[in-house]
């Protein structure tokens, strides 16, 4: 069986009663601080108990504002249940459409009649929570591993009574097969784990200095100290010795460290590998008949980044395993972590609600997600985790326009503003995760694509292509893949192509910002920001001495254009470096950020009035969204 839907209601952060729903294996719940990540999983665990019989304590800060007079619902619905497990609950099921399913309520109230007031909790069963209460056996076959954040994960693997790690080996099945009770023609090898601790006892009670210490004392006792004919007998004795084989078994393992060899050295390892190692105890108990649930919340604690993806693959490969009966529910912060798991495993936590990934959840394509999964590596992953999201097509876009926003007084990093690089698949891939099934289902997280026109002006293919098309016709439209102005020889055909760019993103919170002219580089010389590019071109494509000469003479070209054709002659005639390849279109932004940087940073209202119309809106539609 496995958790199918989970409904809260009065519980924390939580007001309304919320629903929400859980893929069978891997579950990743994502999302920013105080989403209500950290409350679901407790939810969980609270209602369904943990493996180490830890006991939780409600207290007011669990109720909804802390009002003692709400009663905290949670309700928690298995499906998939096994034939095993249907005997189990018997008297608890609910059937429906030839189904059988298991709905356990799990209740808690202030009682207030009582001064102070007391904590009441009622868990019973039924599609209604009107069915009977679940056996203690039964309840058993509930109970969740939980991995607490930032645990002390190197004590919980040390001996001590009641340690965790005793908890673990003691939970393995057939741990103690084997002879429980020592005699003299047993095989050593055929002890149990309990007979290793009746053999210790007979070697203790036997050992022959022993027993000399205990005849000499006798004969002291006896010479010296008792009256003729007195004639005590002594004897050592095993304490616990005639304890039950369950007991003697628990007392042996709370005996056991475990440790770890890195590098040829024993001793105490460091808290990443003691984390992993916890995990992998955890995982060995949950590695046995029947359904079990594992809880991690944020698993990458003190985990480096290799680790971290190596950790996440092997969560996603032991929960899709064939024939698994395991359930995993991990809250993470980690984009290393988030890039490596499947998008339809993902969920993401906004504002106390719950967005799956799921095909039946998106609007994405059932391709989108092998694409996707390909290219989202850690950086694009940060999306998940962002206030708002900026999509943009190439490296110039994402190194620039954070530098645009930071002298616009609207720092991306302030704003808790993510910016994507699409590169080569695709805007609207990427916009579609945020696009739901169910339009009314809104993440309200604001998403910008920013995209160029890819309409050149119709000076351009001479100035940026050939000379020759001065006086020479360009080719027929379906001989080149480029497009130029007098393509569209009316509004309504160029109007119906920039339509057909907005519609492949745009819809819900997703906006799609196209260039006003062409490119964004285009863009940035005909808004004004000319003189800056000229630098930028300059100081990369040439070196001194003669950056001043070279300087000289790409501005009167600039110049003779804008001379012949307006500011889209000089605009073009900037953007053929780019155009040619004659310098990178990354490397250029990076240059042209450190001139901006220099040259507007106490001035950003002269800066705003020489940016394209198009990055001006998009850069407030992120960051409005986002303040």
């Amino acid at each position: 069986m496995y958790l199918q839907a989970l409904r809260i209601q009065n519980f924390r952060c939580f007001s309304t009663s919320e629903i929400f729903e859980f893929n069978k294996g891997l579950n990743v719940l994502v999302g920013e601080n105080d989403s209500g990540k950290t409350a679901i999983i407790d939810a969980i665990r609270i209602a369904m108990g943990t493996t180490d019989q830890g006991w939780y304590h409600v207290a007011l800060t669990d109720f909804y504002n802390e009002d003692k007079n709400l009663e905290i619902s949670i309700v928690l619905k298995f499906a998939d249940l096994s034939l095993d497990e249907q005997a189990s609950f018997l008297e608890c099921l609910t059937f429906k459409d030839g189904k059988s399913y298991l709905y356990v309520y799990w209740r808690c109230k202030y009682l207030l009649n009582f001064n102070p007031p007391r904590i009441f909790i009622n868990v019973t069963t039924g599609y209604d929570g009107e069915g009977p209460s679940i056996s203690p056996e039964a309840r058993e076959l509930l109970r969740v591993t939980y991995l607490r954040p930032l645990r002390d994960a190197y004590t919980n693997m040390q001996s001590g009574r009641n340690s965790r790690l005793s908890q673990i080996i003691h939970g393995i099945p057939h741990i103690d097969d084997g002879i429980h009770t020592y005699s003299q023609d047993t095989k050593l090898d055929d002890l149990s784990i309990s007979g290793i601790a009746s053999l210790s006892d007979y070697l203790l009670a036997n050992n022959a200095k022993l027993q000399q210490a205990n005849n000499d004392i006798a004969s002291i006792m006896n010479s010296k100290m008792l009256l003729k004919g007195d004639n005590v007998q002594t004897a050592f004795t095993v304490t616990g010795a005639n304890i039950s084989e369950e007991k003697r078994l628990s007392s042996l393992l709370e005996k056991l460290d475990l440790t770890a060899h890195s590098n040829g050295t024993v001793g105490k390892i460091g808290l990443g590998t003691s984390n992993v190692l916890s995990m992998a105890c955890e995982l060995l108990l949950n590695h046995q008949e029947g359904s079990s649930f594992l809880l991690i919340e944020e698993p990458e604690a003190h985990i480096h980044a290799q680790r971290q993806i190596r950790l996440m693959q092997s969560l996603q490969e032991t929960a899709e395993k064939s024939g698994s009966n395991q359930q995993i529910i991990i809250t993470t912060h980690s984009p290393l972590m988030a890039s490596v798991v499947k998008l339809e495993n993902i969920s993401i936590i906004k504002n106390t609600k719950m967005f799956s990934l799921r095909p039946e959840k998106t609007n994405l394509a059932s391709d989108d997600y092998k694409y996707l999964e390909r290219y989202l590596d850690a950086t694009k992953a940060n999306l998940f985790f962002a206030k708002a999201i900026m999509i943009v097509e190439g490296p110039a876009e994402e190194l620039l326009i954070p530098t645009i926003a930071k002298l616009m007084n609207r720092d991306f990093a302030q704003y808790g503003v993510s910016i994507i690089n699409a590169r080569g698949i695709g805007l609207n891939r990427f916009a579609r995760i945020f696009q739901r099934a169910n339009p009314t289902e809104s993440l309200g997280i604001n998403v910008a694509c920013v995209t160029d026109r890819d309409i050149m002006p119709d000076c351009a293919p001479e100035i940026c292509i050939d000379l020759k098309y001065k006086d020479t016709p360009l080719p027929n439209i379906s001989d080149r893949k480029w497009r130029v102005e007098s393509d569209y020889p009316n509004e309504e055909q160029k109007q119906a192509y920039l339509d057909g760019i907005k519609n492949r993103a745009s819809g819900q919170s997703v906006k799609t910002f196209i260039a006003d002219h062409w490119t964004f580089e285009y863009d940035l010389a005909y808004s004004g920001l000319n003189q800056e590019l000229l630098d930028a071109i300059i100081s990369l494509q040439y070196s001194e001495p003669n950056r001043k000469t070279k300087k000289q003479a790409l501005l009167d070209e600039c110049k003779d254009f804008e001379a012949l054709y307006g500011i889209e002659g000089m605009a073009s005639c900037l953007y053929r470096s780019f155009y040619k390849k004659n310098v990178s279109k990354a490397s250029g932004a990076q240059e042209l950020s450190f001139i901006l940087e220099n040259k507007y940073t106490n001035t950003p209202e002269v800066f705003i009035s020489k940016l394209p119309p198009y990055i001006k809106d998009a850069i407030y539609y992120v960051t409005e969204g986002a303040s």
